[in-house]
């Protein structure tokens, strides 16, 4: 009967030791991805409209390491946004009511001027339809 009463204590104690363990490592786990995340800036966000032939805002200027969400909606037919440099190509179909913007994200990894161009064939301007992603230095101090 005391074999016995140990035995159950014993294993009681192992049960509880593991489950201290397990809670312990989901808490760091936890505090891990909220020190993550608090260090990650928030994407800068921007509500581009693509219809024949124009994108607009047909200029966008984010700096040097942003990370850029583009909300991208069609104004008439399917459109494209492309910016090769940065490796961007998404198609944005024909909007229809109560459809959600495409998302496109990337960052802006390197400084300079980019053309964004319309990546799927929509008429005869369709080579006229382009827009400038602008991507400024990063200041000295912020490295």
């Amino acid at each position: 009967m005391v074999a016995r009463v140990i035995r159950v204590r014993s294993v009681s104690l192992v049960l509880f030791l593991a489950a201290t363990a397990l809670l312990a490592a989901t808490f760091e786990a936890n505090s891990l991805q909220t020190t993550v995340a608090a260090q990650e800036p928030e994407p800068k966000v921007f509500e581009v409209v693509a219809k024949r032939f124009e994108f607009e805002p047909s200029t966008i200027e984010v700096t040097e390491g942003d990370r850029v969400r583009l909300l991208v909606r069609s104004a008439d037919g399917p459109h494209g946004v492309e910016i090769k440099e940065l490796k961007v190509k998404k198609a944005v179909p024909r909007a229809k009511p109560g459809d959600s913007p495409v998302t496109i994200e990337f960052t802006a990894s390197s400084a300079g001027e980019f053309p964004i161009l319309c990546s799927e064939y929509c008429g005869k301007g369709h080579e006229d339809m382009k827009g400038t992603l602008i991507v400024r230095a990063k200041p000295k101090g912020d490295q």
